[in-house]
């Protein structure tokens, strides 16, 4: 990946945080339908369908249960190897609570939850960065559906560690993973799209999931490969 010098092309600007023109909130839809409300706001309309994909939950089996307490800021840090992925699905069942995509989509936003308060065996999905599996897994489809395409990857300036201006890299799909190994960056792209323009991923810094639109080949891929952790919209 190439980091180039240019400024974030038209068609895609007014979705990109920060430097997006200022949004009309439909604030009704926001309530009544948060995943259609965030598809909105963050991808063009012009897709055959769209997807979200949802950061996962984590969790620590290897606490004793005796040691399972209320999270709380003093507690101990243990290592991120000793964590699972959980889905969104899972998590609640987890909790012995009923799963609703739109109801976790607000709690997320809200950071109100219908389950307890959270335990030291429990990490919350991070707002800003897309599961790197997920991500892996968006690299193999569009390898198989339309080869090594070339792509732009835009990075708000808030998902950097310098916090000095915005980023746009240039590039190879299947170089997209090794992002994950460049120091400065510490979230996933704001926004990845290829040259063709067929199908594009909005990370927002602010959000706990990903939101895709592109093909339907493209996004039925995706979320029959991700069970429950990358979600078809019906529109």
């Amino acid at each position: 990946m190439e980091l180039i010098e240019k400024d974030i092309e038209d068609w895609i600007e007014h979705f990109a945080t920060i430097v997006g023109e200022q949004k009309e909130y439909d604030l009704k839809l926001r309530e009544q339908n948060p995943s259609e409300f965030f598809l909105q706001l963050t991808l063009p309309n012009n897709y055959q369908e769209y997807a979200i994909a949802l950061h996962s939950f984590w969790i620590n089996n290897k606490i004793p249960k005796d040691k399972i307490v209320v999270r709380e800021l003093s507690n101990e840090e243990f290592p991120e190897d000793d964590f699972s992925r959980v889905t969104w699905k899972d998590f609640h069942e987890r909790k012995y609570r009923g799963y609703d995509l739109n109801k976790a989509i607000m709690d997320s936003i809200n950071h109100t939850h219908s389950y307890d308060k959270q335990l030291n065996n429990e990490l919350y999905p991070v707002e800003g960065l897309m599961d790197k599996e997920h991500l892996i897994s968006l690299v193999e489809i569009v390898l198989e559906l339309y080869g090594n395409q070339e792509i732009e990857l835009f990075y708000t300036f808030l998902a950097t560690k310098n916090w000095e201006k915005d980023l746009i890299y240039s590039g190879k799909i299947s170089e997209l993973p090794k992002l994950f190994e460049i120091d400065n960056l510490r979230l996933t792209p704001s926004l990845i799209y290829p040259k063709e323009k067929n199908w594009v991923v909005n990370t927002d810094y602010d959000l706990a999931f990903t939101t895709i639109g592109g093909e339907r080949k493209f996004i039925s891929e995706l979320s029959e490969r991700n069970h429950d952790g990358i979600v078809k919209i019906a529109r």
